[in-house]
Formats: structure tokens, C-alpha cells, sequence
């Protein structure tokens, strides 16, 4: 009776082992699409046997073990981090280039355009009032034009800084949720399939927000650093980023707008190793390319360079004629010259000239009666010293400038492209490894069928001469 009643409870310990086999694959098919999740695989663990001992075997249910690699984790990671990376660069600067048309149908270079036919009209005849108006009315175009381009430089910088300050935030508020999971561990609490994949899908959106690398400690904790260096979690401590405006140096132009820093918790500049990820991508567009365009506080600005050299050499060359009634001209622009970065946007036309005050007449020796007009109209593809930026004439160094940014936003959606693939190809593989199969669990659930099958056959059986012995006895 003994050996039989050993026997049932071999087999009730394999229906406990195949019911907690069972609710692993429920589980697993319930959280089939849950971010971060990662397989959780049940393991059965045989007993010993060895009868003439009183073992009778059978078999119990290990504790599951995940199927996560983390080693995987981390080349999704690394991919994330660089097509988050290229799509801010590609947003940011996407806002900016239809300012630069390499077209030449709207914007600054079409308003140049204009204004260079419009003296080239005045030069042929320029007695005409009307060709004198119309210098005007594009040289006041041209004014607005660059206005238009430094407020949409502007608004550009101040949509970036918002969201550099929104996802020095988000990459806080994710650093607090490790914390509080290194809490849990050091409390001795369990770590269980969910809050496993919440941990994981955190460090994932974290790596898509910037250059962060996570390392497993051994007590289970997780330390966090930004750029390998700076760091932002360590055990039960949470050490908070900080963005600031601010000039690192002696400010050449005055007013100008400040570049954007990142600060660590004791207020150190960590800007130099905050370089992956959509901080680093917006870093990257708002301290490199639109200094470069808009100007700061130690550099003009391509836009302002642009602006000045014309409204200088117009306004000398206009200066150097004569009117119609044989007076001196007048500067054609005006603008705040107490900043180099404040040009573009300052630039107008001057309130006190008339189109009877433009001067075509160049006094010579010798004189020319649209010489000065003459020189306006060939002002935009001169070669002259006086007339270049850089050694490049007004129009190459703007057609440059456009060419550039044209570039930059073509190697961010080019990087972004790649960057999409290889980030599916990363979670392909991982989802090989530790993504949950419907297919896979539907066999293990025909398995434990089977299994639940043939202990109950067992128990039938064993019933069944449990029901004879006691007869006998009987």
C-alpha cells in the first residue's frame, strides 16, 4: 500500500509541476506584445529515484528562467540610440532648409535674384522712374527676406531648446524608475518576469534619448552613465541633468543667442559627452549648425555675413554716385552694427531715400552715366576683393551655404534610413532569442496535454488496484 500511495503522490507532484508549466506559458502568450518582455521558459527538475531507498523520483517545477541575452539588449540599444540620433537632426533641420531654396524660386536667394535684375534694369535706363521705384521695392523685399529667415532661425532654435529641456526631463524622470528598481533589490524583493521587462523597456527609451550605457552590477542593481562617464544612477542614488543657456567664453557680439549646455548634478559642463541619442542629435543641430547660419556670441553667421556684405557694398557703391540733380547718393540699407550676429535681422531699407535720391551716375574719371548701376547689377557674381565673402562672390557663398545645408539634412535622412534597418534587424534577432512564439507555446501546451494525459492514466490506474488490495483485504 505504501508504494502505492507514493506513487499517487509522485503523480500529484507532476500535476502541480505541469499546472506551473502551464500558467508560464499563459503567461508568456499574455504578454506576447508587451514591451521589454522577454520569454520566460519553465524548467522541470527530475527527483531522485532509487526505490530500494525509499525515493520513489518523479519530477517538480524548477523556477523559470528568462530567455533574455542581454548582449542583444544592447546592440538594440546602441542601434536605437543612433535612429533617435538622425531623426532629430533630420527634423531640426528639415525646419530650416526650405529658408536656403536651391531652387531659387522663394527665399533669400530669390529675393538677391530680384533685387541684382532690378539694378540690372535701372542700368538700362536709368532716368526711368519706374526702374528706380522697382530697386526699391525689392531692395525692401530683400530687407524682409532676411528678417524672415532670422526669425525662422529663431523660432528654430527656440523649438530645439524646448525640446532639449523636455527630454533632459524625460531621461530624469526614466533614471528615477531604475532607482526605484535598485530600491527594490536592495530590499530583498524578487524580480519577476513584469517588472523585468518594465526595467528593460526603460533602458531601451533611455538609450533612444541619449548616449546612456547600463551596466549590471552584482547585487542585481543597475548603474547608469551618460557618455560612459557622467553618472546618472548608481545603486539607490539618482544624480539629475540639467540644460542651461549660457556663453562659455568673453561674448564677441553682445546679444547674441547663447549655446545650449547640459549640466551634470554638481553643475559640471557634460555637454562634450552628451553626443548620441534625440539630445545629442538636437545638441548637435543647435550648437553646430545654426551658430553656423544665424551666428553667436564668437561667430556672424553665414546669414548675417550674407546681409552685411550687401548692404555694405551697395550702399558704397550708391554712395560713390551721383543723382540725377548731381548730389551724392545715399546708402540704399541700414542696420544694427553694434552686433555682427544682429545684422539679418536688423536689416531695412533706409527710411530717408527716395528713388530720386538713387545715384546711377558714377563720376568717373572717367563718367558714366549708369556706371554705378552698372556696377549694382554685376554685384552678386563679382569676383573683386571688395565684392567677395571668403573669396567666393555673394551669390557662390550663399549657394555654398545652401549646399551645405542641403547636405547635412541629406546625410541625417540618409542615416536615418540606414538606421531604421538596422535597428529591425537588431529586434528581429532579439525577438529570435527571447520574443515570445504563439507557435512555440501552443506546442509546449500540447506537450503538458499529453503529460496531464498520462499521469491521469497513472492515477486510474493506481485507483484501480488500490480498489482491488482493499477488496482483498477485505
Amino acid at each position: 500500500m505504501s508504494g502505492l500511495f507514493a506513487n499517487l503522490n509522485t503523480s500529484a507532484n507532476a500535476l502541480r509541476a505541469f499546472e506551473r508549466s502551464l500558467e508560464i506559458a499563459q503567461n508568456n502568450v499574455a504578454n506576447a506584445s508587451t514591451a521589454g518582455y522577454a520569454k520566460q521558459v519553465p524548467t522541470l527538475d527530475a527527483l531522485p529515484f532509487e526505490p530500494l531507498s525509499g525515493l520513489p523520483g518523479g519530477v517538480r517545477a524548477g523556477a523559470p528562467q528568462s530567455s533574455r541575452d542581454e548582449y542583444l539588449e544592447q546592440g538594440v540599444r546602441y542601434q536605437a540610440g543612433l535612429l533617435a540620433n538622425f531623426q532629430a537632426q533630420a527634423q531640426a533641420l528639415g525646419s530650416i532648409e526650405p529658408m536656403f531654396d536651391v531652387t531659387g524660386q522663394t527665399g533669400i536667394v530669390a529675393a538677391l535674384n530680384s533685387m541684382f535684375q532690378s539694378f540690372s534694369a535701372w542700368s538700362a535706363n536709368p532716368d526711368s522712374a519706374a526702374a528706380r521705384q522697382d530697386v526699391l521695392s525689392k531692395a525692401q523685399d530683400l530687407g524682409a527676406s532676411f528678417q524672415q529667415a532670422a526669425s525662422v532661425l529663431s523660432s528654430a532654435t527656440q523649438s530645439i531648446n524646448n525640446k532639449i529641456d523636455s527630454s533632459v526631463d524625460q531621461i530624469n524622470s526614466l533614471a528615477a524608475q531604475v532607482r526605484d528598481y535598485n530600491l527594490q533589490r536592495n530590499q530583498g524583493q524578487g524580480v519577476d518576469a513584469g517588472l523585468d521587462a518594465h526595467l528593460h523597456d526603460t533602458l531601451e527609451t533611455l538609450s533612444g534619448l541619449a548616449n546612456i550605457t547600463s551596466r549590471f552590477e552584482s547585487d542585481g542593481s543597475v548603474t547608469l552613465l551618460l557618455g560612459g562617464q557622467t553618472p546618472l544612477v548608481i545603486g539607490a542614488r539618482q544624480y539629475s541633468l540639467k540644460s542651461a543657456y549660457f556663453d562659455s567664453g568673453v561674448a564677441v557680439n553682445p546679444n547674441a543667442i547663447p549655446a545650449a549646455h547640459i549640466l551634470d548634478a554638481n553643475g559640471q559642463d557634460v555637454t562634450a559627452n552628451t553626443t548620441g541619442g534625440t539630445l545629442g542629435g538636437l545638441l548637435t543641430v543647435r550648437n553646430t549648425v545654426l551658430p553656423s547660419l544665424q551666428g553667436d556670441s564668437q561667430q556672424a553667421g553665414a546669414l548675417n555675413q550674407i546681409a552685411k556684405q550687401v548692404a555694405d557694398r551697395v550702399n558704397q557703391l550708391l554712395a560713390s554716385g551721383r543723382t540725377p540733380a548731381g548730389q551724392p547718393g545715399l546708402p540704399l540699407f541700414s542696420y544694427d552694427a553694434t552686433s555682427a550676429a544682429n545684422t539679418a535681422r536688423s536689416l531695412v531699407i533706409n527710411p530717408n531715400i527716395t528713388a530720386d535720391t538713387l545715384a546711377a551716375l558714377d563720376p568717373g574719371p572717367p563718367q558714366v552715366a549708369n556706371g554705378v548701376a552698372l556696377a549694382l547689377a554685376g554685384l552678386g557674381d563679382s569676383h573683386a576683393a571688395a565684392d567677395t565673402i571668403g573669396g567666393k562672390s555673394i551669390l557662390e557663398f550663399l549657394n555654398g551655404q545652401t549646399q551645405i545645408l542641403g547636405q547635412q539634412v541629406a546625410d541625417a535622412t540618409a542615416g536615418q534610413t540606414v538606421a531604421q534597418q538596422s535597428v529591425a534587424q537588431a529586434r528581429a534577432l532579439r525577438t529570435q532569442v527571447s520574443g515570445v512564439s504563439l507557435d512555440e507555446e501552443a506546442v509546449r501546451v500540447m506537450e503538458l496535454q499529453r503529460g496531464y494525459q498520462a499521469i491521469s492514466k497513472m492515477i486510474s490506474v493506481i485507483n484501480g488496484l488500490t480498489d482491488t488490495l482493499i477488496n482483498m483485504v477485505s
